[in-house]
């Protein structure tokens, strides 16, 4: 499954990055899959940081997702390879300025594995909703003057 999807909020493309860069130290919203996020080798992120995600992914199904930053080009390029939870994927965001702001563009890839393969169909709508409502709150909480450490 691919998907591509982009927003624009109203920071500078080094916030956005930051933001994102850091994306195990802001407080998740009630209601998120992500149960826990975690950064799993010391020192600050760059190419080769490992993080630790457990995800709520469907009602009674919870699933555990080990990712690792592949590409790390400040203020415009961050990208992961991850897996687990019966999938494996890549996934990259650029970030382009925009009308005073950045237009933070997501792709992604996600390649299914065992009873994730059989719900094609079901996940890719799933995930597609996912995908656009973290876009969203990411939008929110930059909008809302979140301090990041650029």
């Amino acid at each position: 499954m691919y998907f591509e999807l982009s927003i624009v909020i109203r920071r500078a493309p080094a916030d956005v990055f930051a933001f994102l860069r850091d994306k195990d130290k802001y407080p998740q919203k009630p209601g998120s899959p992500v149960l826990i996020l975690e950064q799993t080798t010391p020192g600050p992120a760059g190419v080769g940081t490992c993080y630790r995600e457990v995800l709520q992914m469907l009602p009674f199904v919870r699933g555990e997702i080990l990712s690792r930053i592949t590409r790390f080009e400040s203020g415009e390029h961050l990208e992961e390879e991850f897996e687990g939870a019966a999938m494996k994927g890549h996934l990259s965001y650029q970030f382009v300025p925009e009308d005073g702001g950045t237009r933070l563009i997501q792709r992604e890839t996600l390649t299914a594995q065992g009873l994730l393969k059989v719900l094609g169909p079901v996940m890719r709508c799933v995930f597609s909703r996912q995908l656009w409502k973290r876009l969203q709150e990411i939008k929110r909480v930059l909008e809302s003057g979140w301090e990041v450490a650029v």
